[in-house]
């Protein structure tokens, strides 16, 4: 049996511990409601003000300068036959709207307020990764950016394959139907690049940035285009190696009929077909690797001329043996003596004419 002290203790203990829990729910209720009143607050600060904020800042005013800049963060891959690359990029825009100097700290979405619309000039298909929100600094000066993935075009020409260097470009241009109205201005402080790309066969170099006028196809009218490059040279080894390299020594494989006596025919034909075979099944091989184009390369050229000469040289044993056959096998013999350093000279002028060009 407890007694009265025990008692007495027991209710002192749970009169502390409701006191505790009383105490614990006021103040999270307190702070409950001090939150709830924070969030109305801010709510309330970032209220828009009831204007039209669909027209641009000063309508009636100077064109409304739009100042841009781009992070290039990567280019994946760069598509010669479909004339596009595969990129990564962010895209920061900032202008000056005095409408919302009262609402520094917020932020809004596209919809709400105006924002310069820009398209890119370069078709293709290109992602955006973050919501379409704007966020407004002291002065009313508005920041948008956005990070975008995807395929552009990137039109260039082949013709100095695989010693080729071009100029990737991103263009963007206003989109609305007051685009004479922007002045596009390069922000030189935001024009950037990742050191390290994805892509492996290609080096990149300095980026650079300008603003150019163009003149819009559809009214006429000479708009700001924001043009952002970077230059591009393609690594040429792979294709020293497993193309230029392994055809040299097929085309100098063909040149050994020139020693074998005209007299033995059959090994000089049988040499003469297997060069050209050979670089029949190499082009085959080669023909997964190299870009499909209506016009000709460097190296289109090269194979074409090496291809003429190992065909030349079969034609030149075909001419030895027919002259052994008919008595004449002196003139065969000195045509392969003459052949021996008339080939390799042809090759090395081919070389010259069509590498030095």
């Amino acid at each position: 049996m407890r007694t009265s002290a025990q008692n007495q203790e027991l209710l002192e203990s749970l009169a502390s511990k409701f006191k505790i829990i009383v105490t614990c729910v006021a103040f999270l209720s307190a702070t409950a409601v001090c939150t709830a009143a924070g969030a109305a607050e801010t709510a309330a600060s970032c209220e828009l003000p009831r204007i039209n904020l669909s027209e641009r800042p000063h309508v009636n005013g100077a064109p409304t300068k739009v100042t841009l800049g781009m992070l290039l963060i990567d280019i994946m891959h760069i598509d010669d036959v479909m004339q596009q690359f595969t990129t990564e990029f962010a895209v920061l825009q900032t202008w000056t709207d005095s409408r919302l100097k009262e609402l520094a700290g917020c932020h809004f979405d596209q919809s709400q307020i105006w924002y310069p619309e820009l398209t890119f000039m370069n078709s293709g298909k290109v992602f955006p990764a973050f919501p379409a929100r704007a966020a407004v600094g002291p002065e009313g000066v508005v920041n948008y950016t956005q990070r975008y993935r995807g395929s552009l075009s990137f039109r260039h020409a082949l013709h100095d394959f695989p010693f080729d260097k071009h100029t990737i470009q991103i263009a963007l241009v206003p989109s609305r139907q007051d685009r004479h109205l922007y002045e596009l201005v390069v922000d030189e402080d935001r024009i950037l690049r990742l050191d390290e790309f994805t892509i492996l066969d290609w080096t990149m170099g300095d980026i650079s940035a300008h603003v150019a006028p163009a003149r819009h196809p559809l009214t006429g009218s000479d708009v700001d285009v924001f043009y952002f490059e970077v230059p591009a040279t393609r690594l040429y080894q792979y294709y020293l190696w497993k193309v230029l390299m392994p055809l040299t020594l097929i085309v100098a494989m063909s040149w050994s009929v020139f020693w074998i006596n005209p007299d033995k025919f059959g090994p000089q034909i049988g040499m003469s077909a297997t060069s050209m075979l050979t670089l029949i099944a190499f082009q085959f091989a080669m023909a997964s690797i190299l870009p499909h184009l209506s016009y000709f390369t460097l190296l289109d050229s090269f194979i074409t001329a090496a291809t003429g000469l190992v065909f030349l040289a079969l034609v030149q044993s075909l001419t030895t043996s027919y002259l052994v056959s008919v008595g004449r096998a002196k003139i065969a013999l000195q045509m392969d003596q003459t052949c021996r350093w008339v080939f390799p000279l042809a090759f090395i002028g081919i070389v010259a004419f069509v590498f030095g060009m």
